[in-house]
């Protein structure tokens, strides 16, 4: 060939045929096979959920399905009269096991919406002055987590991402964290995944929340006597405008803005065991912060964190009067002092 005198023949068409033919059915073989290891593969992880469905689903599915309808119906109407059931006292409501959950009113339309709203439900002013076993420990004092493989065993990574035991009362956050691999929109994403990679992500998934999250959440949820929950209604003039002003880390959600300005709020317990209303009320939260000492907090998001605490602390503060004082009123009227902004000290 390097000296001219070597004639290369020129291969016959009919071997390109079918060199190309070899290659297009043995890409199909390929293609098939591949895809037939990893339906096997997505068949394996669902038939673990499937199993997970008919064990701790069996037991969390209907209780979850419970308290979406109770939002549901606390949401709808535009008023309604108090409600509160013969022997109710606040000592009991503030330490009795509870699940705990806040939205905005109209998040609490559909089971969908309440699910999506229900990851930034958070522990606030309210459950701090409401219950009797939020006083007990700071939620922020333990080992930072990811996830409760980080955890010792028995302990949550809650919903600000530190280690800690159980809260009190117990954030139904923690256990829509766990049943979001019983959801549809999970299993649909299970089965649009495209590699065998991602298969094993969504297989690990799944066995950390049944081993980690799971059994925690099945124990709470099943000591849980009551239900709490607290519906923010938007105010007239609709969401308050941000006031961060780019400050780093003062981000704020909807919930935030709406929990620190005055706005009416819905509350309502039900008794889990009996499956009957315990309280029913429609009050307007209101609060303010008075500094005090020789150096106010200037941060914004301190600000917006003292204001709401104010006015859940406030709202709190009022439904215990209510109740201890057993004179409830129209939920339909405001009542004479509602209006009247409240004062807490600042340190």
């Amino acid at each position: 060939m390097v000296g001219g005198k070597v004639r290369v023949r020129a291969m016959p068409p009919q071997f390109w045929l079918w060199a190309l033919l070899a290659i297009g059915v043995f890409s199909v073989v390929y293609w098939k096979f591949a895809q037939g290891k990893l339906e096997s593969q997505k068949s394996g992880v669902m038939a673990k959920q499937r199993a997970m469905a008919q064990t701790v689903g069996a037991k969390l599915l209907p209780l979850r399905d419970r308290i979406e309808a109770y939002a549901q119906s606390l949401a709808s109407g535009t008023t309604f009269a108090d409600e509160v059931a013969d022997g109710v006292r606040y000592e009991d409501l503030a330490s009795t096991p509870s699940i705990y959950l806040r939205l905005r009113q109209s998040s609490a339309g559909s089971p969908k919406d309440i699910r999506a709203a229900a990851v930034r439900s958070l522990h606030d002013g309210f459950t701090s002055c409401f219950f009797v076993h939020a006083r007990r420990s700071d939620p922020t004092t333990g080992t930072a987590c990811k996830s409760p493989a980080d955890c010792l065993k028995g302990e949550l990574c809650n919903e600000y991402d530190h280690c800690a035991p159980p809260p009190e009362p117990f954030n139904m956050r923690l256990a829509y964290r766990s049943l979001r691999v019983l959801s549809s929109e999970w299993t649909d994403e299970l089965h649009q995944a495209e590699s065998e990679l991602a298969v094993v992500a969504y297989d690990r998934d799944l066995d950390r929340v049944t081993e980690e999250d799971v059994p925690v959440a099945a124990k709470i949820l099943a000591r849980a006597k009551q239900f709490v929950l607290l519906l923010d209604e938007d105010p007239p003039g609709g969401l308050p405008p941000s006031n961060v002003n780019g400050d780093a880390g003062a981000w704020e959600s909807d919930e935030e803005r709406v929990q620190r300005v005055a706005h009416f709020v819905r509350l309502g317990v039900w008794d889990l065991e009996k499956d009957k209303v315990l309280l029913r009320l429609r009050r307007k939260a209101d609060g303010r912060i008075v500094p005090a000492g020789k150096q106010p907090v200037t941060r914004v998001e301190s600000i917006n964190a003292q204001q709401r605490q104010a006015v859940s602390c406030m709202f709190a503060l009022e439904v215990k009067s209510l109740l201890t004082a057993k004179e409830p009123t129209d939920a339909g009227s405001e009542p004479s002092d509602a209006g009247a902004p409240r004062d807490a000290t600042s340190p």
